[in-house]
């Protein structure tokens, strides 16, 4: 051989640098490719992914230890519209008593939200000031609920909803089940799960409250077929179908358990 080489002809023969590394870039691509899969198929395998019934949030303790949700809720105004914030105070109130006794039948002791805040504009909120077009926003990090409270005849059910709605996600955060540390991820699919299940929750909470209110409230949700592109799509990516929440308000409204509610162990297209 002419010219330069880098091995002696004693000693066992070194790879060039193709052979030396094309190993560690074989190494590193398995090692990207196991993390992607991992995010799919395999921790759907493994029962991390949402929609396993062996993952955390779908196996969770509340599901078989508690019996149905709610009942009456004392306090409540007769005329529910005549004024709003006190409305929705007694209800809080009586979401917390509700809450309280159910998680306390699984073991899960329950602390009501740090703050309600019933505001009239979006920038008054605890969090999601940016955002304008919630109805209602939990902030988890500081346990605070938020309602947009507006004015006009008729306006306090779908409020009402909203408010039960939001302490659901109170519910999630203290019970652990919106927990996403470990290899729970947060993305779109998650997320719906999230929602359609706080849908149902709430539904759980006000069925011997407001079963007008929450008629009315599937009929809206199944209405809102929405348009394919745009802002009703985008939410309907984050927090489901109209049709996906009709059918879990209706659950939730049927069966008043949290088992019920459990949308974390149910196919893909119960979820959509």
């Amino acid at each position: 051989m002419s010219g330069p080489r880098d091995w002696s002809p004693g000693e066992p023969r070194r790879p060039g640098v193709i052979r030396r590394v094309l190993p560690i870039a074989l190494a590193f691509a398995v090692i990207a490719g196991g993390t992607v899969y991992l995010r799919g198929d395999l921790r759907s395998l493994i029962g991390t992914a949402p929609g396993s019934p062996r993952s955390a949030a779908a196996t969770h303790r509340l599901y078989a230890a508690t019996r149905p949700v709610g009942g009456r809720c004392a306090g409540l105004p007769r005329d529910l519209d005549a004024r709003a914030g006190v409305t929705l105070r007694a209800l809080a109130r009586c979401l917390d008593r509700m809450w309280a006794a159910s998680l306390a039948e699984a073991g899960v002791e329950y602390t009501p939200p740090s703050e309600l805040r019933l505001v009239r504009v979006p920038a008054d909120a605890a969090c999601g000031k940016e955002d304008h077009d919630w109805a209602g926003i939990y902030c988890p990090r500081d346990r605070v609920v938020n309602v947009l409270v507006q004015g006009g005849d008729g306006r306090t059910a779908p409020m009402m909803f909203t408010l039960a709605h939001e302490y659901a996600h109170h519910v999630q955060e203290v019970s652990g089940i919106a927990d996403r540390r470990g290899s729970e991820t947060f993305d779109e699919a998650w997320s719906r799960r999230l929602e359609l299940q706080a849908d149902c929750l709430a539904a759980a909470a006000l069925r011997v409250v407001g079963p007008r209110l929450l008629r009315d409230q599937r009929r809206l949700a199944a209405a809102d077929a929405g348009d394919a592109d745009g802002p009703a799509a985008s939410y309907r990516q984050s927090h489901g179908s109209g049709a996906s929440s009709a059918a879990w308000i209706a659950r939730g409204q049927r069966t008043g358990t949290v088992g019920a509610c459990n949308t974390w162990g149910v196919p893909a297209k119960q979820v959509s």
